[in-house]
């Protein structure tokens, strides 16, 4: 069950990361992840609803906030991040990126589960930011400036280490509560994050713009159907009924779907060294969550 769930969630996220790119062409990041979070909570409320989880939770005050704080974390602050990394270098060197999540949860799992890294792991690790070096500016659909490409990486970077560090924190409660009312409250404590960032925003005229109706709608709610909804509780699904290091593992298959549904829906160019690239990276991953599971 959690292994389909896994699996379920690297096919869901590399769909929504694919329609998400098409969507920051009409809506700027911050104001895409309001609209994203708001249209997912309302989704992930109404079925804790038709599930029958919206009936009281037994829970401590001390649980309720860590599970807030990691929504805050993982999808206020890296969605945030994430859709400003896919403005700035595109579907597929994000897709790259994103294979820095595998170690962030192996490094926060160490830290904070004591779980012990190996030099297998390290390896791996290296291999992952050897294949973010070498694609840097060939063989993708066009070459960008260097402040751009390495402003991009170190966005996507963060993204990844805030959401890795969001679920390693979360985990050990995931057994405990419903799956759906749990991810309802995730989404609210991300929800509450952007609400909180708000009078922030240079711009808040582009967060209202996001919530009238456009073309580009489309591309914004099937992103948030797909990518958040859907993606989230699999996502959660699979650390829940699985071993954590085959749970990542079969996520991190996201990487080489983004970079197939990218060059189809997106027409990115799929060359020899974008091929190599995502090998290198999903061959990192793999050494990385291998080495966890012989530790």
């Amino acid at each position: 069950m959690g292994e389909l769930l896994a699996l379920m969630t690297a096919l869901l996220w590399a769909l929504g990361v694919v329609l998400f790119k098409k969507s920051v062409s009409f809506v700027p990041p911050f104001a895409l992840s309001v609209f994203k979070a708001i249209v997912a909570f309302v989704l992930m409320a109404a079925t804790t609803v038709v599930v029958g989880q919206a009936h009281a939770v037994s829970i401590s005050p001390a649980h309720l906030m860590i599970i807030l704080f990691s929504g805050a974390l993982g999808i206020g602050i890296s969605d945030t991040l994430y859709f400003m990394t896919l403005s700035r270098i595109g579907a597929s060197r994000t897709a790259l990126v994103d294979c820095l999540y595998s170690p962030f949860v192996i490094m926060f799992s160490a830290f904070m589960l004591d779980e012990k890294l190996s030099r297998l792991a390290v390896v791996g690790g290296v291999l992952i930011l050897s294949s973010v070096l070498i694609s840097s500016n060939r063989g993708f659909e066009k070459r960008i400036p260097p402040k751009q490409l390495w402003t991009g990486c170190a966005l996507g970077g963060s993204a990844m280490g805030t959401v890795g560090f969001a679920i390693v924190l979360v985990k050990p409660l995931l057994p405990l509560h419903p799956l759906a009312w749990v991810s309802a409250i995730r989404m609210a404590g991300g929800l509450g994050a952007l609400v909180l960032l708000l009078p922030l925003h240079p711009d808040r005229r582009e967060v209202i713009a996001a919530f009238r109706p456009q073309s580009g709608w489309v591309w914004m709610l099937a992103g948030t159907f797909f990518g958040s909804y859907l993606s989230l509780m699999c996502w959660l699904g699979g650390f829940k009924y699985s071993q954590a290091g085959i749970a990542a593992l079969l996520n991190q298959t996201s990487t080489v779907l983004i970079v197939l549904l990218a060059a189809v829906v997106l027409k990115e160019p799929l060359t020899r060294i974008k091929l190599l690239a995502v090998g290198m990276a999903f061959a990192g991953a793999a050494i990385v969550l291998y080495s966890r599971a012989l530790g």
